[in-house]
């Protein structure tokens, strides 16, 4: 069944646009993003799969923030197996996570390596301050401040786990941990901080002048 279809158009200016169609809930979305937590001790690995709504909320004055799909697995294999399946499945269009994770990306790489030359593999985006030891307590506020009754723009429906998750979360843990030590909010937190990222605003806003720029220039010879 396909639940996600990835679609295009050309502006007046030139520009090609492209966005994804919720076929299920009838849903224009401008970017699919997943976070990946891998496993830590014995906490399974964690996918986070969302969906940043196209059009834009007029009143918070940014794009709305939903949870498609969320899984968690403790067999290594199995939760790559997994990253993959997300990533045919919901056309995730980049993964956030740590690169520096070895072992995993071992495994990560293994995968690809079996893979048909035809088909994409998996491919991470180091996430903003994946590396920073006090990364857990930025990350969580970025998460709480989307969260906030007022400037709410994150939802995740009634079958996550990441709400009780969230509310576990201690103060001194808050402080003190990496949030790789906790592979839910770290798949959560990686994703939050990519969509935060300005570069791709810029990128595209950079696309538009060269393309009308171009366009300007064939149409005056």
């Amino acid at each position: 069944m396909i639940l996600i279809e990835k679609k295009s158009y050309e502006t007046s200016l030139g520009q090609k646009k492209t966005y994804y169609y919720d076929v299920f809930n009838e849903s224009e979305y401008r970017r699919i993003v997943g976070g990946i937590g891998f496993p830590y001790g014995d906490q399974p690995g964690f996918i986070v799969v969302m969906a940043e709504n196209y059009p834009e909320d007029k009143r918070l004055k940014k794009r709305q923030i939903k949870l498609l799909t969320e899984h968690l697995n403790h067999d290594t294999e199995k939760f790559v197996k997994s990253i993959y399946d997300c990533q045919n499945r919901y056309l995730v269009e980049t993964w956030y996570g740590e690169t520096d994770n070895l072992l995993m990306m071992h495994f990560i790489d293994k995968f690809n390596q079996g893979l048909s030359k035809k088909k994409k593999g998996i491919y991470i985006s180091e996430a903003p301050f994946a590396d920073d030891p006090h990364n857990l307590r930025l990350y969580s506020h970025q998460i709480k401040n989307l969260l906030l009754p007022t400037k709410k723009a994150l939802s995740f429906g009634d079958n996550s786990q990441i709400p009780g998750y969230l509310s576990g979360l201690s103060a001194d843990q808050v402080r003190q941990d990496q949030a790789q030590e906790h592979p839910i909010i770290a798949a959560l937190g990686f994703l939050i901080a990519g969509l935060d990222e300005p570069y791709y605003d810029i990128s595209k806003d950079q696309e538009l002048h060269e393309r009308h720029a171009l366009r300007t220039q064939v149409e005056g010879l």
